[in-house]
């Protein structure tokens, strides 16, 4: 999923920084780019292009920020702002997906807390006694 999407983020920036080529009035990202790099605008390829594009997601998905790729007029600053917005959920997801996988790691004891909390949810609906809810842990050990 993560791969997927930023993959289509990278091809809606990198969309963004062709189209804006055709036009001399409208600011870019890849024109901004290569004034810094001392590139040639025109001299620029496809892979070239995705591969900026692609650096430019993957350091917003991370959160290590912006270096020499950045917005470069209104429009594109909008699209960044969404683009941090979507790949910051797609962060919190793969951490979610890390936690949950070192969390069931030991599925035994897992499943020995999900015991214990059940055990525990009866005992006191129940209302039975601290002797009795005492020899009842025991047992569950």
């Amino acid at each position: 999923f993560t791969l997927v999407a930023l993959h289509w983020l990278t091809c809606v920036w990198g969309f963004l920084g062709m189209s804006a080529l055709v036009s001399e009035d409208l600011p870019s990202w890849l024109k901004l780019y290569a004034v810094k790099t001392q590139a040639d605008v025109d001299s620029f390829g496809l892979y070239e292009v995705y591969n900026l594009s692609m650096y430019f997601c993957a350091m917003t998905l991370t959160g290590v920020g912006f270096g020499d790729v950045s917005p470069s007029g209104q429009f594109e600053v909008q699209i960044s702002t969404v683009t941090m917005f979507v790949t910051g959920f797609m962060w919190a997801w793969v951490i979610a997906n890390v936690v949950n996988v070192v969390n069931n790691l030991d599925a035994y004891f897992t499943h020995f807390q999900k015991l214990n909390d059940d055990l525990n949810t009866v005992m006191e609906s129940r209302g039975l006694t601290q002797s009795l809810q005492m020899r009842a842990r025991k047992h569950l050990h």
